[in-house]
């Protein structure tokens, strides 16, 4: 049995070996992406150092000075607001007795006794007390308006520093821009500088194996290095230039392939010509013109590829004969005497179905057109 007839197998092993063959280049992508990540952690420009090399240094040491001054205020003016808190719970708490003592006096008054001593002196203490926490509150609070007065006046600084340094920020980004840019041309020739010699070896292993056992490993590892390829590109590359990169690449793939398909039509190898002609005799359609082949009980019907299945089909006479057969439109000789069972069988297909006698396969063989008697004398 010829390599070209070897048994494909059943349809769960075809279909095993199509899945496997994906998760191979599946694999084989993983692989590739675990790599070209390690190798994109190769550290680039670092923002603030660009931006403290461009600046100037004076005004990021004023500016620094400033933050310092206002977190120190903040922090002042959030220590003194929880003092405010804790003298207005206190004071809260010196009102609340203050008015319990004056209203147990006032109700000792009315009985005709005199107030203890005791409730006396209570009440002086929780007014003293009441005094001095508002004394403090309102101590408390002149300081938070000076603070609050220092906070606004840092801020109106480093407004007008931060300003001055942000005359210098185009420049800086600019400079980190170009940086960065160079930075991802080195990490994307990196990269490349592992898969080209990948892609290369990929496409002779492509080009000596094929049509080998092993075809399916060529085209999951071919598969899977043409995407990382191509998503390695379109991650570092500019859109405006990845866009010409691509057109190109599909232009030449797709001009590959329709060289391809020329040839094959122009030098059609002996598989290519197997599979035309068994579709065209499954149709019965004359592989190199279409015409009907008209023979037996089909004689006297018509039909094209899509309506052969939707006619009815006579069943031929019992003594029929098979006489060979040649397409009256282009001369192709269809069917044929077998040389060496003399039954009539495929011209084009490469075994007799009577006696299974072989021959090679080859372009349609056309008899050459004669000129009908009546006609001599017509210009051709």
């Amino acid at each position: 049995m010829s390599a070209t007839h070897s048994p494909k197998g059943p349809w769960t092993h075809r279909w095993l070996v199509f899945f496997f063959t994906l998760l191979f280049g599946l694999l084989i992508f993983w692989l590739l992406g675990f790599f070209m990540r390690d190798l994109g952690t190769w550290p680039g420009p670092n923002y603030a150092e660009v931006r403290d090399r461009l600046s100037d240094p004076a005004l990021t040491r004023e500016a620094e000075t400033i933050q310092r001054e206002l977190d120190e205020v903040q922090r002042a003016i959030a220590s003194r607001e929880q003092r405010q808190k804790v003298l207005r719970d206190s004071t809260g708490n010196s009102e609340r007795t203050m008015n319990q003592l004056l209203e147990l006096q006032k109700l000792t008054l009315q009985k005709g006794l005199t107030p203890a001593p005791e409730e006396s002196a209570a009440l002086a203490e929780s007014q003293r007390l009441f005094l001095i926490n508002q004394t403090k509150y309102q101590e408390m609070n002149d300081q938070i308006a000076a603070l609050n007065d220092q906070s606004l006046d840092l801020q109106n600084r480093q407004r007008s520093v931060q300003e001055k340094l942000g005359a210098r920020h185009p420049a800086i980004q600019t400079e980190f821009d170009q940086l960065h840019a160079r930075h991802q041309f080195k990490v994307a020739a990196l990269k490349l500088a592992v898969l080209l010699p990948l892609l290369i070896l990929g496409g002779w292993w492509f080009l000596r194996a094929r049509h080998s056992l092993y075809a399916p490993l060529v085209y999951g590892f071919g598969l899977a290095l043409l995407l990382k390829v191509g998503l390695v590109l379109h991650e570092h590359f500019p859109r405006r230039y990845f866009k010409y990169i691509l057109i190109v690449a599909a232009i030449g793939l797709v001009a590959r392939v329709l060289i391809y398909l020329l040839r094959i039509r122009a030098f059609p190898k002996a598989d290519w010509l197997l599979k035309q002609y068994r579709e065209a005799y499954e149709h019965f359609i004359c592989p190199v013109c279409s015409h009907p082949i008209r023979r037996g009980p089909l004689q006297h019907l018509f039909w094209t590829r899509g309506s052969l299945k939707k006619i009815q089909i006579p069943a031929p006479a019992p003594d029929a004969s098979d006489p060979p057969y040649t397409c009256p439109v282009c001369a192709t000789v269809l069917f044929e005497l077998c040389p060496a069972c003399q039954h009539t069988r495929h011209a084009l297909l490469p075994a007799c179905a009577h006696c299974g006698a072989t021959k090679p396969i080859s372009p349609a063989p056309a008899t050459p057109p004669t000129k009908p008697a009546g006609l001599t004398g017509l210009k051709t």
